[in-house]
């Protein structure tokens, strides 16, 4: 596999261990109390096109992140399936863009992940928001989810929705891993009532992303509240 390979294969491992650390929707329930479908988590999830020509020729998946799928993945299915109960997580949608091995430059962006989930309640979802970026603090220095995570430092960010938050991790990957290297990745997490959004960018770099990040969540955020008021439909099925 070439370097280029590995870093993305690498990238996707982080931001997997990431999003397992914090933690079919049916029916049309909106922010007023009514049901939220599946459909709708998808519509609310950014496709490439949302993001603009930078982003043109990044190869783009997408799938529900469904409650099982999240037990079967984790490093720890009892706390995973504990979590997923104490806060009501009904079931979430991601979008995922890499970067082709054709077009990658020293200093680009690898990967760029999205993704929209669903609670029970607000304060389900709060409390979530809370114990992920808990969870992965709590991992710095540890390698049972994969590379090494030296640093995650949480920055400042503009408030979107009822509440956000701001982080950036730094993980060394060993030979064994397919390294030697490092992987930066820059996340914003936001809250609006019942349903957390986040964006997650990985890099070979430490380029100062974060205004990236902030734009991509303030559309996502837009498209959750579209979705919300049936102003959006769902995009075209993903390869």
């Amino acid at each position: 596999m070439s370097l280029y390979g590995r870093l993305v294969t690498l990238a996707a491992a982080v931001l997997l261990a990431a999003t397992l650390a914090g933690c079919g929707a049916g029916g049309k329930d909106r922010s007023d109390g009514g049901a939220i479908s599946d459909q709708d988590l998808a519509a609310m999830a950014l496709t490439k096109t949302d993001l603009g020509p930078e982003f043109a020729d990044f190869q783009e998946s997408a799938a529900p992140d469904t409650n099982e799928e999240r037990i079967q993945k984790a490093d720890d299915p009892e706390d995973e399936r504990k979590d997923q109960q104490t806060f009501g997580r009904i079931g979430g949608y991601d979008r995922q863009l890499v970067a082709p091995d054709t077009t990658i430059q020293a200093g680009a962006t690898l990967l760029v992940r999205m993704g929209v989930t669903l609670f029970g309640d607000d304060d389900g979802a709060a409390g979530d928001l809370q114990d992920a970026v808990g969870d992965v603090l709590a991992r710095v220095g540890h390698t049972d989810q994969g590379p090494l995570l030296e640093a995650a430092d949480q920055f400042p960010v503009p408030r979107l929705g009822d509440e956000s938050l701001g982080l950036r991790t730094r993980a060394s990957v060993t030979p064994e891993q397919g390294g030697p290297g490092t992987l930066y990745v820059t996340y914003f997490w936001f809250r609006r009532d019942r349903i957390i959004g986040d964006v997650a960018i990985a890099r070979g770099d430490d380029a100062d992303v974060s205004q990236q990040a902030e734009t991509i969540a303030s559309l996502l955020d837009e498209r959750i509240q579209q979705v919300l008021s049936g102003q959006a439909t769902p995009p075209p099925s993903t390869p």
